[in-house]
């Protein structure tokens, strides 16, 4: 056996169950010497069992357990949430709930399927923390940015949602007390948060610092030692509201990032290199060494992947909706609905 066939069987065994390289895939030499055949380059066949070993090789944490299963609409990934009940405070055992299904096609990427893993995750937690966030007003609690809510009837009573804004005080005492009564009104994972210094910018904008104090049942690991900091638009009631959602959303989504691993490697930190992330994607798409052969079946398999995501346009007046929407956008490429 030659050097060069030697090579190949070596990458072949080092692929991941569920994959084949396309027939005179490229091989890439990255910069410390590691042969490779990159994921562009390969043919996809996942199943349950190799989907559950891409899982195996993912950490997290383990209040969120990544399931991986199978039915008729084919295999999918599920997150279980562990916690307590978000809306039974006196229970004491924490309880599991489940996420919505995220479908997994088996000529899905490996690395694609990580990633549907970590989004599932993200959105996950993003769900709980919506729901962590509760308002306390004329003497009852509730979370008003839950997905729960009834979109439906709210759309059709809508009027109920958009009473006039209160004229802005002038006098910053009494914005200060405002923001203050505000805060009074909310807690976070039970965690309390007051004001700490409040400044209005040159640009007219608003710096408002927070402190955040934890409290026993406090559970989230990000609201340690957490200050906060936001910039408004105006001092409303609702802008604030607002702006500390998106902050604990974003800081969720932080906590993840830095400590969702898979093979012992943070993919999605911010510690790593953006240019040496760049310089690595180049690498491992060099257009050298692609002869002709190669190129077609390349070819012939993007296309066959791309046409197995088309969807069918059913009779009705959401297709005719979607032909004219089409139409707007004629020439078109790409594959049409069918």
């Amino acid at each position: 056996m030659d050097q060069k066939a030697l090579n190949l069987s070596t990458l072949i065994k080092n692929l991941h169950q569920g994959e084949t390289p396309i027939e005179n895939a490229p091989q890439v030499v990255l910069e410390n010497g590691t042969g490779c055949i990159p994921q562009h380059y390969l043919l996809y066949q996942h199943t349950l069992s190799s989907v559950e070993k891409i899982v195996l090789d993912i950490q997290y944490w383990d209040r969120y357990p990544i399931f991986v299963d199978e039915d008729k609409g084919g295999i999918y990934i599920q997150i279980g949430i562990i916690g307590p009940d978000n809306y039974d405070y006196n229970q004491e055992n924490q309880k599991l709930t489940y996420g919505r299904k995220w479908r997994v096609e088996p000529s899905l990427p490996t690395s694609e399927i990580i990633q549907t893993v970590f989004l599932a995750l993200k959105k996950a937690r993003e769900h709980e923390v919506r729901e962590l966030f509760r308002v306390n007003h004329q003497g009852a609690t509730s979370t008003p940015f839950n997905t729960h809510h009834d979109l439906p009837l709210i759309s059709n009573n809508s009027d109920l949602l958009q009473r006039e804004k209160i004229n802005e005080l002038r006098v910053f005492s009494q914005l200060k007390k405002r923001v203050k009564m505000a805060l009074a009104k909310i807690s976070y994972d039970h965690a309390i948060l007051k004001l700490y210094a409040l400044e209005q910018r040159s640009n007219r904008l608003w710096l408002v610092d927070l402190t955040l104090e934890p409290q026993a049942k406090t559970s989230l690991p990000e609201l340690e030692n957490t200050t906060i900091t936001l910039l408004l638009n105006s001092l409303s009631l609702s802008s604030l509201y607002f702006s500390l959602m998106d902050y604990f959303i974003a800081l969720s989504d932080k906590h993840l990032d830095e400590n969702f691993i898979y093979r012992s490697f943070a993919r999605f930190s911010r510690d790593n290199n953006v240019i040496a992330i760049s310089e690595f994607s180049v690498a491992t798409r060099q257009k050298n060494n692609k002869n002709n052969t190669f190129l077609t079946h390349f070819e012939k398999h993007n296309y066959e992947t791309d046409k197995t995501r088309v969807p069918k346009l059913n009779s009705g007046a959401l297709s005719e909706k979607i032909k004219q929407e089409l139409i707007k956008f004629s020439p078109l490429e790409g594959i049409l609905p069918l």
